[in-house]
């Protein structure tokens, strides 16, 4: 399992606020990632807008979804990796 956090970067009135989207996390199958929106955004009026711009980036970056868009370059959108260590017992 690989998962992104996905990030928007709001510049309205001079002030840099980020606002965690979801989360994108892929399974098993490589280029169908599940995308979990924040309980966070689903608060806001632009949930349904940002929702929908994140998938449009998903569908526009296959087929190497995660890494392309951890790579991607943007003054907006981000893409952090926060995939779960394996730990002794997980395989």
């Amino acid at each position: 399992m690989r998962v992104l956090e996905a990030r928007f970067h709001s510049r309205s009135r001079g002030e840099d606020e980020v606002i965690v989207v979801a989360r994108v996390v892929w399974y098993e199958q490589p280029n169908h990632p599940s995308v979990q929106p924040s309980p966070s955004l689903l608060e806001t009026t632009a949930a349904g807008a940002m929702l929908a711009k994140l998938q449009f980036l998903i569908d526009s970056a296959a087929p190497d979804t995660f890494d392309r868009l951890k790579a991607l370059k943007s003054q907006y959108w981000s893409f952090a990796d926060v995939t779960p260590a394996a730990g002794p017992l997980s395989r």
